[in-house]
């Protein structure tokens, strides 16, 4: 038997589930960065401490041109923290900052020297994803003629062109930077001692009368769809140019410029230094989701209770899988006088955190629950405690935990409970491997508890078990999913109009958004995707992505990066993403209102596409699919109804292996509009694109797909019913898959009646009698699928059913 083209369906489509975190994050399968440029260490900025770099010039710089650039990983957020700046104590004259926002922006703001306001430039961009370093790039030249040009704000590589304020300096206007009289500061806002910074910096540059460009500092990983750090060379600093590495520790602001322009240190200290970094990120708790009350400090390394008697439940930034066979440890130091009521412990992701003695329900772990210093450790199982296991506890003791392949193992002071051995894989504390497919770390104080947490970013009182790594990128395991193209994706929890479906290509762009379930055009947010990744994707802290607690379900289709080219097959010239291999094209062109041809870019005639004008008037999404035998009609995917049979939306003409045709209906071909298209065909073994007859029998129709399915959609073309969609994610289990989704509707998701679909090894069996949407009698269903793993083929191993 012929090797299937696509051996592995999450190369090229995967189904991703994550909680809403309300802030920033990145979900999907984790993948380490491959590095360009090695990063050793950061600097911890803690606000409590009051902790800031300063200098002052000895001789004046370039007060009209300069450089900042730095790797910036957030801390604490709804408070403004000072990156850098330059201000004489209660001078605001010639006063120049850069500022993470209250909003979590980035603010540049400057005065002249008559302390007037002559610079005020703010992003829309929010960076709220504390699991992250974020490079952040400030560039001044109020030489250029072109007053946009005169300050430029870059995250990540990305010029930021969506503004919040758009106040630009005068020409040749100068700031204080680089002058005799401005102390030059690095975490504080000098003017009046505040804005103290909270959050790790790395790889800080100050060039003193250059305007340099990201690709200094940064490079695009093209395997993974992320900013990286590249290595620095060629760089003239300037007079009062420096570079911060934060590689001596008892000397945090020392130059290596070359320059030996040293900051002088204010109440940082040695265990500041932290091998946390763009390059080996490390896991730390996260600032959101919360549930209860606690405060992190000390680089969100340190949770404490507030004194109330109420819980405070953090997880760790990073989730494991439990069927990771790498292994992790990390430690947990109890440094408060009161010892009872803290636990740590694994939930799985599915369930949202809770203010309660365990953090949550489906939570496994570990929890002192006693009083003074008689503390006891006891198991936690589900809510429940088992009371069988108990470990005499003191402050200052060291809980060591190690997690692999869904086991976890406590140690206190070294000493393993119940005698369990991580390194042998042996009495493990718990095994939570059926338990769920992917955990959260979890950590709970209540009232005056204190916890030091190290995932290793600094040195460990313990050697972590043979066979066991810290929690940082590196050590986490690689993925063979592609870079998501196009993402599809849906909150399962609320309703309405204000949490639809949502669709971003990689195409279009960042943040230019379309929904599925209306006819809107396309709309822009900065704070929407952010990036397309290796396995997923990274988003900002728009509801419709990110609502906190909600949870979320994303379609992913990998296109080709990103990369189109022209197209002039057909009589109107496209530009073309293509996936030749997995049967996909991303088409963008712009309508005529009359009968033409539109190049796809694929090898054969596609067999579902879904177009939407997306400027100008609202219009319906068309829906042409293989299994229509009216080349006029269309569905809408927007709506219920049945195929509209009257109108010419395909000019009655099947797509070709070169081009598809468009008639004159508005929602393919609207006179000068910018219509977008998606176009597939079938790939044994990857994806399917047909039709069957429904009979209304508890005994369905059995579709043979000759793949084990990941995600069907489905929709009766005969009556006026909601489209469905199902994928294997939410319903890990093959039979009765039963969770749905519609993409005619904004609902949350719901359970069909009685029983759904069957997602067999080599295809889907209908298991409800009574469903007009996926089983009315002699009615014609059509379906898009694609593959989880193919039934079978040289090469690969036959699969089974769930």
């Amino acid at each position: 038997m012929a090797t299937p083209t696509i051996p592995n369906g999450e190369e090229y489509f995967f189904p991703i589930i994550y909680e809403g975190n309300g802030a920033g994050q990145r979900v999907g399968r984790f993948v380490p960065f491959t590095d360009n440029g090695t990063i050793d260490n950061s600097c911890i900025f803690n606000d409590g401490d009051s902790a800031y770099l300063s200098r002052t010039p000895s001789s004046n710089g370039n007060a009209k041109t300069f450089t900042f650039s730095c790797w910036f990983k957030p801390c604490a957020l709804g408070a403004s923290k000072d990156l850098f700046g330059n201000a004489a104590s209660g001078n605001a004259a010639s006063l120049f900052y850069i500022m993470h926002y209250s909003t979590s922006t980035i603010y540049v703001q400057g005065n002249d020297s008559g302390s007037n306001l002559d610079l005020s430039v703010q992003t829309n961009m929010t960076l709220e994803d504390t699991s992250k370093f974020y490079h952040i790039m400030v560039v001044v030249d109020t030489t250029q003629s072109t007053d946009s040009d005169r300050v430029k704000i870059y995250i990540d590589g990305d010029l930021q062109t969506s503004l919040a304020t758009t106040n630009y300096p005068s020409l040749n206007a100068e700031f204080g930077t680089s002058q005799t009289s401005r102390p030059m500061v690095i975490g504080r806002y000098n003017y009046n001692g505040t804005r103290y910074l909270d959050g790790y910096m790395a790889e800080v540059n100050f060039v003193d009368g250059s305007a340099l460009t990201p690709s200094t500092f940064g490079v695009t990983d093209t395997s993974t769809g992320r900013w990286i750090p590249k290595t620095l060379s060629g760089i003239t600093y300037g007079t009062n140019g420096f570079r911060l590495k934060f590689q001596d520790s008892s000397a945090l602001g020392d130059d290596t410029s070359g320059n030996g322009n040293d900051l002088a240190s204010t109440n940082l200290a040695s265990t500041d230094q932290t091998t946390d970094s763009p390059t080996q990120n490390h896991a730390v708790l996260a600032s959101n989701p919360t549930a209860g009350t606690a405060t992190l400090s000390e680089g969100n390394l340190k949770i404490a209770g507030t004194g109330s008697s109420v819980y405070g439940v953090r997880r760790a930034t990073f989730l494991i899988n439990s069927n990771d066979s790498n292994g992790y440890y990390f430690e947990a130091k109890n440094v408060g006088s009161s010892t009872d009521n803290i636990n740590i412990g694994l939930i799985s992701s599915q369930n949202a955190l809770s203010a309660s003695a365990y953090g949550g329900s489906n939570s496994y772990g570990i929890a002192s629950r006693g009083s003074g210093g008689s503390n006891q450790y006891w198991r936690v199982l589900g809510g429940s405690t088992d009371v069988t296991t108990s470990v005499s506890h003191a402050s200052d003791d060291v809980i060591g935990v190690a997690i692999k392949e869904g086991k976890i193992w406590f140690a206190i002071n070294n000493t393993y409970v119940l005698s369990g051995d991580p390194a042998a894989g042996t009495n493990a504390f718990f095994d939570m491997s059926s338990q769920a497919s992917q955990f959260q770390i979890a950590f709970n104080v209540f009232q005056n508890n204190t916890l030091d947490v190290n995932f290793g970013q600094k040195s460990l009182a313990y050697s972590a078990p043979t066979g066991f790594s810290t929690l940082q990128q590196d050590n986490l395991p690689t993925t063979d999913k592609g870079v998501s193209g196009l993402v599809w994706a849906k909150s399962r929890d609320n309703t309405g109009a204000t949490l639809p479906h949502q669709l971003v290509d990689s195409s279009r762009g960042v943040g230019n958004r379309l929904i599925p379930n209306d006819s809107v055009v396309e709309a822009f947010n900065s704070n929407h995707l952010t990036k397309f990744l290796k396995g997923g994707y990274a988003t900002g802290d728009i509801n419709v992505l990110n609502t906190a607690g909600d949870s979320m379900v994303a379609w992913n289709w990998v296109a080709n990066s990103g990369s189109t080219s022209s197209n002039e097959d057909g009589s109107i010239t496209s530009t073309v993403q293509v996936n030749t291999t997995a049967g996909f094209s991303i088409v963008q062109y712009t309508g005529t209102g009359s009968n033409a041809t539109v190049g796809h870019g694929l090898s054969s005639a596609p067999e579902w596409m879904i177009i939407k004008r997306r400027d100008g008037a609202t219009t319906s999404w068309a829906v042409y699919h293989v299994g229509q035998t009216n080349l006029s009609g269309a569905l809408y995917l927007n709506l219920s109804n049945a195929v509209v049979s009257s109108y010419n939306f395909w000019n009655s003409t099947a797509p070709t292996s070169s081009v598809f045709s468009i008639g004159t209906q508005s929602q393919t071909n609207h006179s000068s509009a910018n219509m977008i298209a998606y176009c597939w065909h079938s790939v044994e073994g990857y994806s399917k694109f047909g039709s069957y007859e429904g009979n209304a029998n508890a005994e369905g129709p059995f579709v043979y797909l000759g793949f084990r399915p990941a995600f069907l959609m489905i929709k009766n073309i005969d009556r006026s019913v909601d489209w469905i969609m199902i994928d294997s994610k939410r319903d890990p289990f093959n039979n009765d898959v039963s969770k749905l989704l519609k993409p005619s509707s904004s609902d949350a998701e719901s359970e069909a009646n009685n029983k759904g679909i069957d997602l067999l090894s080599n295809g889907f069996k209908i298991r409800q009698a009574s469903s007009n949407a996926f089983n009315a009698s002699s009615e014609t269903h059509v379906y898009m699928a694609f593959a989880e793993h193919p039934f079978v083929g040289d090469g690969t191993s036959p699969v089974t059913a769930r």
